[in-house]
Order: structure tokens, then sequence, then C-alpha cells
């Protein structure tokens, strides 16, 4: 079974940007140097809406790239993701509504 989640489409770039299509909706992409925090943000939607969410913010705070748990590319995503100094996967098991910091690590 496909889940709808597959339809979000995410690559990252040789020209190291990680870039979201989703369907109906206008490309998202943003430079891994430009990434200021990555989240991930969960909801109470689950299982019939996509809970969880990678969200990419740039130095402004706004989300640049948004995509779900499952999209389609999420891996090579992640992959790169993980390659931030300190970066670490938090709250996937939430079934709250809520975002959780993944990077940069707080200086606490």
């Amino acid at each position: 079974m496909k889940h709808q989640e597959a339809d979000f489409i995410v690559e990252v770039t040789s020209d190291d940007e990680i870039i979201c299509r989703a369907p109906k909706q206008v490309e998202q992409r943003i430079r891994m140097a430009d990434i200021a925090a990555v989240y991930v943000e969960t909801n109470d939607t689950g299982p019939w809406g996509a809970d969880v969410w990678w969200l990419l913010h740039d130095n402004t705070g706004q989300t640049q790239v948004a995509f779900p748990q499952l999209a389609t590319g999420e891996d090579a995503a992640l992959e790169r993701l993980r390659q931030l100094p300190g970066f670490e996967v938090r709250g996937m098991n939430s079934g709250e509504n809520g975002q959780f910091m993944c990077w940069p690590p707080s200086s606490s």
C-alpha cells in the first residue's frame, strides 16, 4: 500500500540543496549552508494523516522546506542532515502536537 506521504518528492542536489516537490504546491528548496534550524513537528492526525514532518528553517526563522516522514527521498535527505554537527533526531514517537529541535544542538 502506498502512503500519501510518498507523493512528496525530496531530493538532495549536487549543489547541496534540499528540494521538496509536493502535490499541487510550489517547489521548496534550501541550500544546506542556509539551514539555521531543523525540527521534527508532530501532530495528532495519525494514523490517517501525515503526523510527523521535517521542517528546515532559514536564518529568518521561516520554514523553507517541509516534508513528511515516509516522503520519497526522505532517507537521502536525512543522510545529508545527519552530517550537520550535533544533529540528533528527536520527537519521532510523540503522538502530541509539538516541535522538537534536532539542530542546532541546544547550548544547555
